[in-house]
Formats: structure tokens, sequence, C-alpha cells
């Protein structure tokens, strides 16, 4: 026989709704009003550099120290790594706190970018993909000096 979840514990589906519910209307939303500027493709290169940006960008936001303020509201932690216990600030608290989870946002939001100001998008994201790159790279140091 299941045991059922303490109320804390439970996950807040109803939240999830509507974090969902958002994301799609505003990525729809973009498309409806910015249909006139929605290219007809989007290369490789800005496909690999929204993806290695957003990846970068999603961990920012999600890990790093210097974004703690960003996820504090909705954490219980020092670190800004746990998120809230039940409610609204549960579902906010798991989508900052998951590099997964907010690189999809990020993703949609750069790509949007990409459509109405591509220049400065890919200034943007060429910077968050270069330090992707370099955090690559310092990883990769470090184990080859270590080993």
């Amino acid at each position: 026989m299941a045991v059922a979840e303490p109320a804390a514990s439970a996950r807040p589906l109803p939240e999830y709704a509507a974090l969902v519910t958002v994301f799609s209307a505003a990525l729809g939303g973009f498309l409806v009003l910015g249909r006139n500027r929605v290219p007809e493709r989007i290369g490789l290169g800005d496909l690999a550099r929204v993806g290695v940006a957003s990846y970068k960008i999603g961990r920012l936001v999600a890990k790093d120290e210097v974004t703690s303020w960003v996820r504090a509201p909705v954490t219980r932690d020092e670190d800004a790594q746990e998120p809230e216990r039940e409610g609204m600030a549960r579902a906010l608290g798991e989508l900052v706190t998951c590099p997964y989870c907010i690189g999809l946002w990020v993703s949609a939001g750069l790509t949007a970018a990409l459509a109405v100001r591509p220049r400065e998008t890919r200034l943007v994201t060429t910077v968050f993909a270069a330090q992707a790159v370099a955090d690559f790279l310092n990883a990769a140091f470090v184990r080859v000096r270590d080993s």
C-alpha cells in the first residue's frame, strides 16, 4: 500500500502548469506578434552559439555564487540551491536551480532576441559561448595538470 506524501513534499503540479502556461504564452505571443521577424531558418552557427550560450547562462543562473541573489527568494538554504518546500516558490525554485530547466527559458529568449535583434544577440551569445569554451578548456587543463 502506498503511503501518501506529506503536503510539503507533494509536487506542485498546478504551479508547474502555470509555469508551462507562461512559457507557452510568451513563446506563442512572440510567434504571433513577431511573425514578420521570424527567419525562414536559423543557421548552424547561430544554433551552436545560442546552444552553447544557453548552456553557460543556465549554469550561471542555476549554480554560480554570483547569481545566488536570483535564486535566494525561492530557495531555503544559504547557497540558494534548495528550493522552497511548496507552492509557486517551490516550482520557481526548482526552475532556477536546475540548469537544464532554466536553459530552455534562456534558449527561447535568445532565439526570440536573435529574430528581433540579430547583431546584438550574436554579440551577447558569442560572449557567453566563448566563456563556456573557456570553462571547458580550464577544466581540461586542471585535469591534465593534476593527472
